[in-house]
C-alpha cells in the first residue's frame, strides 16, 4: 500500500476510534460512529466535487485537495493529461505529414468503408475522379464512379485477389484511362487505388502497332526467298551441287524467321481484340488428336512416345482457331524439350474443379526460378537450346493470351531432370454437348 493511502487509512482509523470513546462516554455510541462515518463521507465527497471542477476548467491550474490522497490522484490525473497532450500533438504532425504525402501522390486514394461509402480521398482523387473531400464523403463510391465495369470490379472484388484491377475511362476527362486497384486492410475497410495509365496504354499501342506493321512488310520479302530457296533446291541442275548445303542452311533460317513473323501477328490479333470472337462448339479430342500427328512428324527420327488420353464427349465453346494455336504450342515444346524416345502425355479431362488440358512429358524440366517469367515474350530459358530446336520465344505467350480470352489460366509445375506439366484450367460454364456422334479417343503414337 502506498504511503498516501496509508496515512488516509490511520486518520479514518483515529477519527472511528475518537468517535467510539466520545459515544462510549455519551452513551451514544451507535449515534458517534455514525456521524463520524457521514462526516468521512461527506468530506470525501467534497474533495471529489473539487477534483471535477479542476478537471472541467484550466489543467494548468493548482491542484486541488488537501488530502494526501486527493493530491496524489489529482498529481497523477495532471501527469495522464500531459502525456496525452503529448501524444496529441505527435499524431497531429503525423497526421498533417500523411495529408501532406497523400495530397503529393500522383495516384488517387480513397478509402471506404465496409458498405462501399468514402471515408476520405487526397486531392488526386478530384483530379482524376472529380470527388470532393467536402461533398462526397459519406456517400457510396458507386453513386460517384457509375461506370459499369468499376461498378462489376466493387461488387465481385475478392479480399483474397487484391491484386485484381479494372480499367475505366475518367469521369473528369473521357481521354484519360484509369486503373484501379481495392486493397483490403483495418477492420473491414478497403483502399481504392486508381492510377492514369493513359500513357502506358498509348506506348504499349505504339509497340503493338509498330511490331504488327514490322512482321506484314517482313513477311513477303521473306515468303519471296523461300520460294526462290525452294526453286534452286528442287533444281536438278550441277552447278548448284556445291551450293545446297548453303542454300539449305538459308531456307532453314529464313523458315524460322517466317515462323517467329507468323507468331508476331498472331500476338498481335490476339492483344489487338476488343471483344472477344465469336465462340461456337469446338471437338477437343478431334483436335488433340490432330495436333498429336503434327507432333509426331515434328519429332521424326526422336521416337517420342505421344499418347492422347481425351474424354470424347468432352467439346467447350470457343474459338477453335486459337485453341489450336495454344494446345499446338505446348505439344510441339514438349517434342522439342524431351529427350530422344522420351515420353509424352495430352490428358483431357473434367471434374468438379473445372475442364482441364495437362500435357506431361518426360523432358529435362525447367528450374523453379524461370517459371515465373515463361509467358514473357521472347524468354527463354536456353536461348542456344531455343535456337537450336526452332523455338521463337513466343508460344507460351500466344498460350496465355488464347486463355485469357476465354477465361482461363495456365499452370506450370516443372522439375529439373523430371519433365514438366502444363495445364490449361478452362471454367465449366465453357462446356457444350457434342454435335456428333464422338469416337474414343485414347491413342498412343509412336
Amino acid at each position: 500500500m502506498s504511503k498516501p493511502w496509508s496515512s488516509l487509512c490511520q486518520r479514518l482509523a483515529l477519527i472511528f476510534i475518537g468517535a467510539a470513546l466520545l459515544g462510549w462516554m455519551t452513551d451514544r455510541l451507535t449515534l458517534a460512529l455514525l456521524l463520524a462515518a457521514l462526516g468521512a463521507l461527506a468530506w470525501q465527497l467534497w474533495q471529489l466535487y473539487r477534483l471535477d471542477r479542476w478537471l472541467n476548467r484550466d489543467p494548468d491550474a493548482s491542484l486541488p485537495g488537501s488530502g494526501l490522497v486527493w493530491r496524489e490522484v489529482a498529481a497523477h490525473t495532471a501527469r495522464l493529461r500531459r502525456q496525452s497532450r503529448k501524444r496529441k500533438r505527435k499524431l497531429s504532425r503525423l497526421l498533417q505529414q500523411f495529408q501532406q504525402a497523400t495530397a503529393a501522390l500522383p495516384d488517387a486514394a480513397v478509402v471506404l468503408d465496409e458498405e462501399g461509402r468514402v471515408v476520405w480521398c487526397n486531392g488526386a482523387s478530384q483530379l482524376l475522379l472529380g470527388l470532393a473531400p467536402g461533398r462526397d464523403i459519406g456517400l457510396p463510391i458507386t453513386h460517384l464512379l457509375r461506370h459499369p465495369g468499376f461498378v462489376a470490379f466493387l461488387n465481385v472484388q475478392n479480399p483474397q485477389r487484391d491484386g485484381d484491377s479494372v480499367e475505366f475511362p475518367s469521369p473528369v476527362d473521357d481521354h484519360l484511362l484509369l486503373g484501379a486497384r481495392i486493397v483490403p486492410y483495418g477492420k473491414k475497410q478497403r483502399l481504392l487505388v486508381v492510377t492514369d495509365i493513359s500513357r502506358v496504354r498509348r506506348l504499349e499501342q505504339m509497340q503493338r502497332d509498330f511490331v504488327a506493321n514490322v512482321s506484314h512488310e517482313l513477311r513477303t520479302p521473306l515468303t519471296v526467298i523461300t520460294g526462290y530457296l525452294e526453286t534452286l533446291l528442287d533444281s536438278e541442275s550441277v552447278v548448284l551441287d556445291n551450293w545446297r548445303q548453303p542454300l539449305r542452311c538459308m531456307q532453314q533460317q529464313s523458315s524460322r524467321m517466317l515462323h517467329i513473323i507468323e507468331d508476331l501477328l498472331m500476338l498481335a490479333r490476339l492483344e489487338s481484340q476488343k471483344e472477344r470472337l465469336p465462340h461456337r462448339p469446338v471437338a477437343i479430342p478431334a483436335l488433340l488428336a490432330d495436333i498429336a500427328d503434327d507432333a509426331l512428324a515434328l519429332s521424326g527420327d526422336s521416337s517420342h512416345r505421344i499418347e492422347v488420353n481425351a474424354d470424347p464427349e468432352l467439346w467447350i465453346r470457343g474459338c477453335e482457331k486459337e485453341l489450336h494455336s495454344a494446345f499446338s504450342n505446348l505439344v510441339f515444346n514438349a517434342v522439342r524439350y524431351t529427350h530422344v524416345e522420351g515420353r509424352i502425355e495430352i490428358r483431357w479431362w473434367a471434374d468438379s474443379g473445372g475442364i482441364h488440358l495437362a500435357v506431361t512429358d518426360n523432358g529435362e524440366g525447367i528450374a523453379p526460378q524461370h517459371l515465373p517469367r515463361l509467358t514473357e515474350r521472347f524468354y527463354r530459358v536456353n536461348r542456344d537450346r531455343s535456337r537450336g530446336s526452332g523455338g521463337t520465344g513466343l508460344g507460351l505467350s500466344i498460350v496465355k493470351h488464347v486463355l485469357n480470352h476465354h477465361g482461363s489460366q495456365l499452370r506450370i509445375t516443372s522439375e529439373l531432370g523430371a519433365g514438366s506439366v502444363f495445364t490449361c484450367d478452362f471454367p465449366l460454364e465453357l462446356r457444350v454437348e457434342p454435335e456428333s456422334a464422338p469416337a474414343r479417343f485414347g491413342n498412343i503414337y509412336r
